[in-house]
């Protein structure tokens, strides 16, 4: 009898334990796939911020890729299904999840949109960088660097922007409002965010436009990094008779790669460096709010006067680097 008590009240243990493994709070993280290196790096800073924090606070995730729009549409009408607790939601394309997102509201389950936002919708918080105060930064970099030559009538430049979402629009319309009204963006290009592409379409402008159109251009305005690099490339191959007269290329993100050339081309073609930083790890923050809704808690960035909460910003250029390579931001980023 005492053996059988004991394997009854050893099994009665067990479902319990079961129960309690099943009725943890369940949070659901939804990314575009690695397309580049700034996503590759997020999606491991967020599956890296999922895993400690469910193991700290004692929730479950659910970490879930996507390649396009449709699949992440696919992804979230599964998360409304399985009844999970939250979302954290960086959307391909935000008004391509209008749909999905507003089923996940009405089904009651709170949600954090990251990055790309989606217009005309209130999701439960938006958390990104401040994209409209790195083009302002941006924009008066680009003023203070070529504050003489705009004395003297337009400056001319060429705009790489990442995409059609929010977060280069926004980067586009902060440059345009603080930038002197004498700069004059002769191209702007699409890139997907991709060095390759950048770099293509840098190639095709040197060598298919006009000697001088090409030699009026001082300066290049970009979205991200890796475009950055995809310019420097084309310049640094670039053996035509045309003159490169760029005088400052901008970044977003702060990478290593880019920092690298800072020095180098400082030296060797006369180009100043500027990049501000929209760092991969930021992602890390929206984990920790969809946390945050979890365990009750109040959210630990504080909210803009726009509604958003936003991630600060800081500009790094070629006096500054050094310094910044050794900050607590730079050793976060590269932890993984």
């Amino acid at each position: 009898m005492k053996k059988f008590l004991t394997v009854i009240i050893g099994l009665f243990l067990i479902s319990c334990l079961a129960f309690a493994a099943g009725g943890k709070k369940v949070l659901g993280v939804l990314t575009p796939n690695a397309t580049h290196g700034f996503t590759g790096e997020s999606i491991q800073h967020a599956r890296a911020a999922a895993e400690e924090l469910s193991k700290k606070e004692g929730f479950e995730y659910k970490f879930l890729t996507s390649q396009e729009s449709s699949e992440q549409n696919n992804q979230i009408d599964g998360l409304i299904n399985e009844k999970v607790d939250a979302i954290v939601l960086w959307p391909h394309n935000g008004n391509e999840l209008r749909s999905a997102a507003i089923k996940v509201t009405e089904a009651k389950i709170p949600l954090i949109i990251y990055d790309r936002l989606i217009d005309g919708f209130a999701p439960t918080a938006e958390v990104m960088g401040d994209n409209v105060t790195i083009g302002q930064l941006a924009g008066k970099y680009f003023s203070n660097f070529f504050a003489e030559d705009l004395k003297k009538g337009k400056v001319n430049i060429l705009e790489f922007k990442g995409d059609n979402s929010t977060v280069p629009q926004q980067r586009s319309d902060g440059f345009m409002e603080t930038a002197d009204k004498n700069f004059n963006v002769v191209q702007q290009f699409s890139t997907d965010w991709q060095r390759a592409k950048a770099r293509e379409q840098m190639e095709n402008f040197l060598n298919n436009v006009s000697k001088e159109e090409v030699e009026s251009v001082k300066a290049i305005f970009t979205h991200d990094d890796e475009v950055a690099l995809g310019i420097i490339d084309a310049i640094i191959a670039y053996t035509g008779n045309k003159k490169i007269n760029v005088k400052l290329i901008s970044g977003v993100s702060g990478s290593k790669d880019l920092l690298v050339t800072f020095d180098s081309l400082l030296k060797d073609k006369g180009i100043s460096q500027v990049t501000y930083l929209f760092s991969p790890s930021m992602v890390r923050d929206a984990v920790k709010m969809g946390a945050d809704i979890l365990n009750g808690k109040e959210f630990h960035i504080k909210k803009a006067a726009n509604g958003q909460y936003l991630i600060p910003t800081a500009e790094v250029d070629n006096k500054n680097y050094k310094e910044f390579q050794n900050s607590e931001a730079y050793k976060v980023r590269y932890s993984l």
